[in-house]
C-alpha cells in the first residue's frame, strides 16, 4: 500500500481554533511545494450543518442531504484530492490536522473527480487516516499474534436504549473463531470462548483497567479494546460542550458516570502499553467539533497517548451501523489484513446501507515504519496460532472418539482454511520472508495437511462412505509429503521436514528413493543438541529399512530415552516427548498395511509399538 502526506499547518495555540472564511493555511502534500488553502466557511455555519446530520427526528432526509452536500464541498476542496488516483495500488492518504478546528473537520466526506466518495469506493481503494505528530513516530509498538480482545458493554440507566450487545460480541466471536480452543476436560466440543474474549458488563473506566492489569498478570494482556456505549455531552455550558461516554460508576453500577477523553485515557494508561487496537462504537467518540473550547476528542486523545490505532464515529452512529463496523473491521483485520483495508471495507459495507454511518467513521492511524513487514510476520504468526487451534480441535476429536459428523466437518473446514490462508501467504509474501521463515512455513502447511488426513481418517471409522474419507485422507498425506519435501529440499539442515517428508515417502510408497536424503537429515539432527533432534534420530532409525538400510531398532531405542533425557534434564517442556509417541502411534494404528500403507513392503507397526515404550518417563535407567 502507497502512503501519501497530507499536512495543514498554522501558527498560534494549535489546541484551540475556530473556522473562519478566508482564513489561510498551510497544505504540505507530498513531495509537492505547500499551498496557501483558504477556509471556505464560517465555524457557525459549520456547526449548524453538523447539527443536521445528527438523526433527529426532527430533520427530514432532504435536509440532511443538503447538509452533507455542503460539507462535502468544504472539504473537498481544503484536501484538493479531486484528481487523487490509486495508480493500481491502494493510496493511504496520511493525514496530519495540527490546528483543533481543522481537526474537527469530517474530511471522510471528500469525494472524487466523478462525484462519488472518495475513500467509500469499491475497486482499488483510497484510505483516509488521521494521526497527530507524538514523539514515539516510527517506534515498534507491541503487536499480536494470537489476539485477545477486551469488550466493555456500557448502557446505564438514563443513557439511552440498550445497546446492541449480543450483536457485537457474536460479531467479535465470529471474528476470534480460529483461535478459539476447545475447553479442557469435557469430552464434548465445547468452545472455550474466554481464552480470547472477555467482556466487561456495567463497565465503568475503572472495570476496563482491572480487567487489562488481571490479563497483563496472567501474561496474556489484552491486544484489542472494544467499547459499546452511548455517547453523551460534558459540561454545563453550550460553548463549551464536548463529548465523552455515558459508563456505569464503579461503585454503583446502577448510577450513570459521564467519563472525559482524559478520564478513560488516564484509566487506560497501565494496559495501554498492549493495546494495538482501540475501537469506540458511540456517538460522537470522534467529535472533535468544538474547537473553540479546546480539548480533543475521545478518539483523538487515546491515539495522543500512544495507542496505534483508534476507530470511533465523529457524529451520531446508528446502531445497525455499529455492528456492521464491528463484524467487517475485526473480521478482516483479525484475518490479518492490513489494518488500513479493513477499515476501508468497513466504511464500503456501512455506504451500502441507509444513513451516512459510512461517513462518521474516524480512524488515528500511526503504524510502524517498517509494517509493511510486520503484516507479513504477524500475519504469518496469527495463522500459525490459528492452525494450532484447528489442531487441538483436530485432536479433541480424536482423543475423545466423537462421532459428531458435524463438528468433524467444522474442524476439517478450519483447518482447511488454514492451509489456504498459509499458502496465499507463501505466495504474497515470497519476497518479504527471510529463507528461514520460509522453511519453517512450508513445513507448517505440510503439518497442516498431515493433521487433516489423520481427521480424515478417523472420519472415516464413522462407516459412510469410508472409500471417499480414507482416500481423502491419502490425498492430503500427499500434499504433505510435498510440503515437507520443499522445506527439505530448500535447507538440508532442516531435519524436522527432513524426517517429515522421507516418513511419508515411506509410509506412501513403501521406500525411500534417494538414501542420501536419509543421511542428510541424520547428519543435521546429529548436530542438533535440541530435544527434537532425538526424536527425529529416532525415526529415522525406525525407517531405515524403507531406505534399504539394515534395521536400527536398538539405535531408535536409545534416541527415544536421550528424548527423554534432554527433555528432563533441560527442564523443558514435555510436548516434544507427546509429539514423538504421536507420531509413533501412527505407525501402530493408521500407517498399516490393512490401511493400505507402506506399497508392497512391510509396515512398522510391530517395530513401533515396541518403541513406544521408551517414550515413558518411568522407563529411564
Amino acid at each position: 500500500m502507497r502512503s501519501e502526506l497530507i499536512e495543514f499547518f498554522r501558527f498560534n495555540n494549535q489546541k484551540k481554533g475556530m473556522l473562519r472564511q478566508g482564513d489561510r493555511y498551510l497544505r504540505a502534500r507530498g513531495n509537492e511545494p505547500a499551498r496557501e488553502v483558504p477556509v471556505p466557511i464560517d465555524h457557525d455555519d459549520f456547526m449548524d450543518l453538523l447539527d443536521l446530520l445528527r438523526y433527529s427526528r426532527q430533520t427530514s432526509d432532504a435536509q440532511r442531504l443538503r447538509a452533507l452536500g455542503k460539507l462535502t464541498g468544504v472539504v473537498t476542496k481544503m484536501l484538493g484530492l479531486g484528481s487523487v488516483t490509486p495508480l493500481g495500488e491502494a493510496l493511504q492518504i496520511d493525514l496530519v490536522t495540527n490546528a483543533a478546528e481543522l481537526a474537527a473537520l469530517p474530511f471522510e466526506f471528500a469525494v472524487g473527480a466523478d462525484g462519488n466518495p472518495l475513500f467509500a469506493v469499491s475497486g482499488v481503494p483510497v484510505i483516509l487516516t488521521r494521526r497527530v505528530r507524538r514523539d514515539s513516530h516510527g517506534e515498534r509498538p507491541a503487536w499480536w499474534a494470537t489476539p485477545r480482545v477486551l469488550f466493555a458493554v456500557a448502557a446505564p440507566p438514563g443513557a439511552g436504549d440498550p445497546v446492541p450487545a449480543e450483536e457485537h460480541k457474536d460479531a467479535l466471536r465470529e471474528a476470534l473463531t480460529p483461535w478459539i480452543e476447545p475447553l479442557q476436560g469435557f469430552p464434548e466440543a465445547i468452545r472455550n470462548v474466554d481464552s480470547v474474549l472477555t467482556v466487561v458488563c456495567d463497565a465503568s473506566p475503572q472495570a476496563i483497567r482491572v480487567a487489562g492489569l488481571a490479563a497483563i498478570e496472567e501474561g496474556r494482556p489484552f491486544t484489542h479494546l472494544h467499547i459499546l456505549a452511548h455517547g453523551c455531552t460534558l459540561g454545563t455550558s453550550t460553548w463549551k460542550q464536548r463529548f465523552g461516554l455515558a459508563m456505569h460508576q464503579s461503585r454503583d453500577p446502577s448510577k450513570l458516570i459521564k467519563v472525559t477523553p482524559k478520564d478513560l485515557s488516564a484509566a487506560l494508561a497501565p494496559i495501554a502499553g498492549n493495546l494495538v487496537v482501540v475501537t469506540v462504537a458511540a456517538c460522537d467518540a470522534g467529535n472533535q467539533a468544538n474547537s473553540i473550547a479546546g480539548g480533543g476528542s475521545l478518539a483523538h486523545e487515546l491515539h495522543t497517548s500512544g495507542i496505534p490505532v483508534v476507530v470511533a464515529s465523529q457524529l451520531p452512529l446508528t446502531f445497525g451501523g455499529s455492528v456492521t463496523f464491528t463484524k467487517t473491521f475485526y473480521r478482516r483485520m483479525l484475518a490479518g489484513h492490513d489494518v488500513r483495508d479493513a477499515l476501508h471495507q468497513a466504511r464500503v459495507d456501512l455506504r451500502d446501507q441507509p444513513g451516512h454511518d459510512w461517513a462518521s467513521l474516524v480512524a488515528y492511524v500511526q503504524l510502524p515504519e517498517d509494517y509493511a513487514d510486520r503484516l507479513a510476520e504477524v500475519g504469518l504468526q496469527a495463522e500459525r496460532a490459528a492452525l494450532l487451534t484447528a489442531q487441538r480441535w483436530s485432536d479433541h476429536l480424536v482423543e475423545h472418539g466423537s462421532r459428531d459428523s458435524a463438528t468433524f466437518a467444522d474442524v476439517a473446514t478450519g483447518l482447511q482454511q488454514r492451509i489456504e490462508n498459509l499458502e496465499r501467504f507463501q505466495h504474497l509474501h515470497a519476497s518479504r520472508m527471510t529463507a528461514g521463515t520460509m522453511n519453517e512455513n512450508l513445513g507448517w502447511l505440510g503439518s497442516a495437511e498431515k493433521r487433516l488426513a489423520e481427521l480424515y481418517f478417523h472420519r472415516a471409522a464413522f462407516g459412510d462412505d469410508t472409500p471417499r474419507w480414507m482416500s481423502d485422507s491419502e490425498q492430503a498425506l500427499w500434499r504433505a509429503k510435498d510440503w515437507y519435501q520443499e522445506s527439505f529440499t530448500r535447507s538440508l539442515s532442516h531435519h524436522w521436514t527432513g524426517v517429515q517428508s522421507l516418513a511419508l515417502e515411506a509410509v506412501l510408497t513403501g521406500r525411500i528413493e534417494r538414501v542420501g536424503r536419509w543421511y542428510a537429515a541424520k547428519e543435521a539432527a546429529e548436530a542438533d543438541n535440541e530435544p527434537w533432534a532425538a526424536g527425529t534420530l529416532a525415526e529415522l532409525c525406525l525407517i531405515a529399512p524403507q531406505a534399504g538400510l539394515d534395521a536400527r531398532l536398538d539405535e531408535a531405542s536409545d534416541w527415544l530415552s536421550e528424548l527423554v533425557r534432554r527433555v528432563l534434564a533441560g527442564g523443558h517442556d514435555v510436548f516434544p516427548i507427546e509429539s514423538t509417541r504421536r507420531q509413533f502411534e501412527r505407525y501402530v494404528h493408521w500407517w498399516t498395511k490393512d490401511n493400505r500403507y507402506f506399497g508392497s513392503s512391510p509396515d512398522l507397526a510391530g517395530e513401533a509399538k515396541q518403541l513406544l515404550s521408551r517414550l515413558s518417563l518411568d522407563q529411564q535407567d
